[in-house]
């Protein structure tokens, strides 16, 4: 994606949060039980986004301090701390997708059991942003390749044959076609549906018959 494609997808994100958590207040469980559960995308999405450069910012400060053993090639604090959380936000939209969804619709069907399934899956996808801590801080001049190789792989589309001019990836119609398509919010999407389709069987009055 662009720059501004990037920044401005990310100012649409964050204004969803806030339109969301706002219309959220209004919405209550069918038990009258706490809606805390909804927040729980809103978490992983943050700690996704942020925790690598948080990470990669502790250990330079473990360089600098003596604290923590550098690499032959020395340190340095790149702008991937900086630029990073930008890029991971981004790739990780699929949580905010989510947070909308149980926010607005606590009582549907299964929704807090598809919730927890869909943010772990889509948290486990994300374990490799962690292991790139390192390379946010190497002083090797081609540190960055590892990290654009990984960023690659999570934010690829599955399918990407031939299209149309009009879905340029670089397009907003071209991001809204493929982005769904990323391994991410995908394996988020496809984890979301199938506990919906196994819970409301299970729930339904069909279900609850043959059960007994």
């Amino acid at each position: 994606m662009s720059d501004p494609l990037k920044y401005s997808a990310l100012a649409m994100m964050l204004l969803a949060i806030l339109l969301v958590c706002y219309r959220g207040r209004h919405a209550v469980s069918a038990n009258g039980r706490s809606l805390a559960w909804t927040q729980v995308p809103l978490i992983a999405f943050l700690t996704v986004s942020i925790g690598p450069s948080a990470i990669a910012t502790l250990i330079y400060l473990g360089y600098k301090s003596g604290l923590l053993q550098a690499g032959p090639s020395g340190y340095r604090f790149s702008s991937f701390i900086v630029q990073l959380p930008v890029d991971f936000a981004v790739m990780n939209w699929g949580f905010v997708a989510l947070y909308a969804t149980c926010r607005l619709s606590p009582n549907f069907r299964s929704a807090r059991l598809a919730m927890w399934l869909s943010a772990t899956v889509m948290s486990v996808l994300n374990v490799p942003l962690f292991f790139l801590t390192p390379d946010m801080v190497s002083n090797v001049f081609d540190a960055g390749q590892g990290i654009g190789i990984v960023q690659a792989v999570l934010s690829m589309p599955l399918w990407f044959g031939p299209h149309p001019a009009f879905l340029d990836p670089d397009s907003g119609i071209g991001v809204l076609v493929f982005a769904p398509l990323a391994p991410i919010p995908l394996a988020g999407l496809v984890v979301w549906i199938a506990t919906q389709l196994i819970g409301g069987s299970a729930t339904s009055p069909e279900g609850k018959a043959a059960r007994s």
